[in-house]
């Protein structure tokens, strides 16, 4: 429909007639300035969904706070939130009553986060670090690995294992070494355009966290502590419903004893069990296996693993990706044999598109992920140099996964009012807002991707109803069964009106006494 829209107004449009030199009919002009805007405006993501009264007062309190932001940042650029890196925006954005409106807003499902980078890098320290036995060594690189076990070859440290517990005791200030510690897990600088200055940096950084953490994460003690934390994170933000990428690692237990993924599986559909118990309107989580792009073997292996657990859980693992650096790892294209080999009931949710890249092998997984009839796209950054691809995704509803901060920190663009998802949000390409790795950037939730989505890819005039799009189109794009889909659909419409009801009484019109 939105097509044939599109058409529509450009016949209508193209037989306008422009005189030269000065407008004959300001009037006309002005009618037809006007009926091009709202064409344009009527094309844009949210612009099928009306807002009720209630719904209406609130978008006049949120877009009161929106101006106010954008204004600030027009006259003073250093403040300029919505254009600024995430590291140097990240405390005025948390001043802000756009952020503060926002991590109040339900906030539907989020539909791609690693598990291993979940959970709050601060968390991880005050609270996986201080547990009993946390051991610490360094690989040849200067690269530390946090674990609960002393395994040399596994791990490649070529140093000798220290209690964590004992360095804490003699460093002379406990806050200082266990910054020092956070440093190991997370991005965050003052200055990221010094400190990573292109994407080999940034990207091997990254790649080096996640060996930091993986061993302490597959510690069973630790590993149940985290996963309901991610959860806690999640449902404090306002998020109801998650698919979260995962390997699911081999868990050991305090005597050493390593556990098989199954064992894992058991333990995450028990831990979101228990925690949907506690909170009933939280819909739980659901894993997408995952394979690494870095080696055709590991592929293979992950296949067969998937095809086993997904066969044994498939109600709770319901999808396959592969993962890594797109720019260094293998296509998908290198791998349809492999591929082919998935379970005809697998669901797939390929990242594709992560890159800057234009007519690369790096941007065809793109095309493959399309052909391979892909559910939705981890990130499709560069989906919009692809015209045909972008008609493909819309036709067939496919869901991007879009996650801004990611792309930002992982160097594919710096000012967010750049990034391609404002063309999407201005064509109703079919996404999602997600967070990717929030933990390995300071972030914690949902609530600082969608302040970007709102403030820097969406139009200054686009309020409410882009944001209940958003929302509900997570639930839309998500792998819930039609039967969870209306529990959720309940559930959400009531925390809804009870969030719009929060903001009136917290900022509406207080009665003349």
């Amino acid at each position: 429909m939105k097509s044939f829209l599109i058409i529509v107004v450009f016949l209508i449009h193209s037989m306008i007639v422009y005189t030269q030199g000065y407008i004959n009919n300001r009037e006309q002009y002005e009618k037809e300035r006007k009926q091009i805007m709202d064409d344009e405006e009527a094309l844009q993501a949210g612009a099928d969904f009306n807002l009720t009264s209630k719904e209406a007062e609130v978008n006049r309190i949120f877009m009161g706070f929106k101006d106010k932001e954008l204004t600030r940042g027009l006259r003073h650029e250093d403040q300029h939130t919505a254009a600024l890196h995430f590291f140097k925006a990240k405390s005025m954005i948390e001043k802000g009553d756009v952020f503060l409106f926002l991590k109040m807003m339900p906030k539907g499902a989020l539909l791609h986060v690693h598990d291993t980078a979940a959970v709050s890098s601060k968390w991880v320290i005050k609270n996986l670090t201080y547990m009993p036995g946390m051991l610490r060594c360094r690989t040849s690189a200067n690269l530390n690995i946090f674990t609960f076990r002393k395994m040399r070859n596994k791990h490649g440290c070529s140093s000798s294992y220290y209690k964590v517990s004992e360095e804490r005791d003699y460093a002379w200030y406990s806050s200082k070494y266990d910054q020092d510690l956070e440093k190991s897990i997370n991005l965050r600088v003052a200055y990221p355009e010094m400190v990573y200055p292109n994407l080999k940096d940034v990207w091997n950084k990254f790649r080096n966290m996640f060996s930091t953490i993986g061993d302490a994460f597959s510690y069973l003690p630790a590993f149940r502590r985290y996963v309901w934390q991610m959860l806690t994170e999640l449902y404090f933000d306002n998020v109801m419903y998650a698919e979260i990428r995962s390997s699911l690692k081999k868990l050991y237990d305090e005597k050493g004893k390593v556990y098989p993924k199954e064992f894992t599986a058991r333990e995450y559909i028990d831990i979101n069990n228990k925690f949907v118990k506690k909170y009933p309107d939280f819909l739980g989580v659901k894993i997408i296996f995952c394979g690494h792009r870095n080696d055709i073997n590991r592929i293979r292996h992950s296949v067969k693993e998937f095809k086993q657990l997904h066969k044994d859980f498939p109600n709770f693992i319901i999808g396959y990706d592969i993962v890594g650096q797109e720019d260094k790892g293998l296509t998908l294209y290198s791998v349809l044999n492999v591929l082919d080999e998935l379970p005809k009931t697998a669901r797939l949710f390929f990242h594709g598109g992560e890159t800057n890249w234009l007519g690369s092998i790096m941007d065809t997984n793109l095309l493959d992920a399309i052909l391979l009839k892909t559910k939705r796209i981890g990130h499709g950054y560069a989906l919009a140099k692809h015209p045909i691809l972008m008609e493909m995704v819309k036709k067939n509803s496919i869901g991007l996964e879009v996650s801004p901060i990611s792309n930002q920190v992982l160097n594919l663009v710096w000012d967010m009012r750049n990034h391609p998802a404002a063309i999407y949000l201005a064509e109703d390409i079919p996404m999602s807002i997600t967070n990717d790795d929030p933990g390995f950037w300071d972030a914690e939730g949902l609530s600082y991707d969608f302040y970007y989505a709102i403030m820097s890819m969406a139009p200054n005039n686009a309020g409410l109803s882009l944001l209940k799009a958003l929302v509900w189109h997570s639930i839309d794009y998500s792998i819930l069964t039609s039967e969870e889909k209306e529990k959720g659909l309940n559930i959400l419409s009531r925390r809804w009106d009870k969030f719009l009801t929060e903001v009136l009484n917290r900022w509406g019109k207080k009665p003349k006494k």
